[in-house]
């Protein structure tokens, strides 16, 4: 073991520049002599003390280390064969085109009489990467009386042709609604899902992206409510949904997932709509100062967990209050690998904490 050691010191020490070219073999410029000497207490077999070996071997480490370290470098910068492979781009390709009406990403904050609001749609990698459009929506208005927040998000099934456009006119047609905690929730997706047939069925044209190329069934899209009392005031909210859009609720620094999931599905499979009225879920809560209402497409939905990963206890703190807008998109558009799905969040806040200063 120390002939070796000292053999790789005097090899690091003696051997010339990485990469240069050959030629005679240069003149020694170090000489180590090595000296057996009795055997002591506390030392080795070769009489050597314990701690000057120990800083030979840790000091040839290092030196190998920092020449392996730097043949890498260099390789690389030479152009020659890297050690290992190295990231490849991948294409971002824009849906055909671009357009303020349908962009890749939306993001909106304000207040609606004394509720707060914060809404972002972010284009996932994959539709990226695909050339295909976002396929989540969102709308948030306020009641023709001005007492209640109607706030919707719908994430378009993209196994079915034009998706994103089932998606938009879902949630525009559910904030035309008179709607209220107690009214009829059947009448009222009834109603959006006549709209969404209606408008869908007057397109026509080919598919855009690969993934819709195979998309053969009409226009599909989940779709989840929520209403709340616009005056921030304790009161009642209430929140309904056909498929997997999920709604969480963050009262008293703890999340509560309103519609947990009901069993496992094949595969993705959801419920959407126009097609499954019958399995529409509607929940009442309690509403006041302090409550976060989030209704959010799966993309980001599936991070939360149900309100109990390490995402949804980090936004307990930094969703305490409405973040700036800037902050609320860097939240919701975190990396990392799986998670390359549209992602939509609309979040409520009772009481008003937007103001400006003039």
């Amino acid at each position: 073991m120390i002939r070796a050691t000292l053999a790789g010191l005097l090899l690091v020490i003696g051997t010339g520049p990485v990469g240069a070219e050959p030629g005679p073999s240069p003149e020694p410029t170090v000489t180590v002599t090595v000296t057996p000497s009795p055997r002591q207490g506390g030392g080795t077999a070769a009489g050597w003390p314990l701690w000057i070996l120990s800083g030979i071997a840790g000091g040839g480490a290092v030196l190998l280390g920092q020449l392996l370290l730097g043949r890498r470098t260099r390789t690389a910068a030479d152009g020659r064969t890297p050690l290992g492979p190295l990231p490849q781009p991948l294409p971002v390709l824009l849906a055909g085109g671009a357009d303020s009406r349908a962009p890749g990403v939306a993001l909106d904050g304000g207040m609606l009489a004394q509720t707060t609001v914060r809404a972002v749609s972010i284009r996932g990698r994959r539709h990226r990467y695909r050339g295909e459009p976002l396929q989540d929506a969102y709308a948030v208005r306020l009641s023709a009386d001005g007492r209640w927040v109607i706030a919707a998000v719908a994430d378009g099934l993209g196994s079915t042709l034009h998706a994103e456009h089932a998606a938009a006119v879902a949630v525009r047609a559910a904030t035309n609604l008179s709607l209220t905690p107690d009214r009829g929730w059947h009448a009222a997706f009834a109603t959006v899902a006549g709209e969404v047939m209606r408008a869908t069925a007057r397109l026509g044209g080919q598919p855009t992206g690969k993934h819709g190329a195979g998309a053969s069934d009409p226009p599909a899209t989940t779709l989840t409510i929520g209403v709340i009392p616009a005056d921030g005031r304790p009161g009642i909210a209430a929140c309904a949904a056909i498929g997997d859009s999920p709604a969480l609720w963050l009262h008293d620094g703890t999340w509560t997932e309103i519609f947990p999931p009901e069993g496992q599905r094949p595969g993705n499979v959801t419920s959407a709509l126009p097609d499954d009225l019958g399995e529409l879920r509607e929940r009442r809560i309690d509403w006041g100062p302090g409550d976060v209402l989030v209704l959010c497409s799966d993309g980001f939905g599936t991070a939360m967990g149900g309100g109990g990963s390490v995402l949804a206890q980090q936004l307990v703190t930094s969703w305490s209050a409405p973040p700036a807008l800037r902050s609320f998109l860097r939240d919701v558009d975190f990396h990392l690998s799986t998670y390359d799905d549209d992602r939509t969040v609309l979040a409520l806040w009772a009481g008003r904490h937007d103001t400006a200063v003039l």
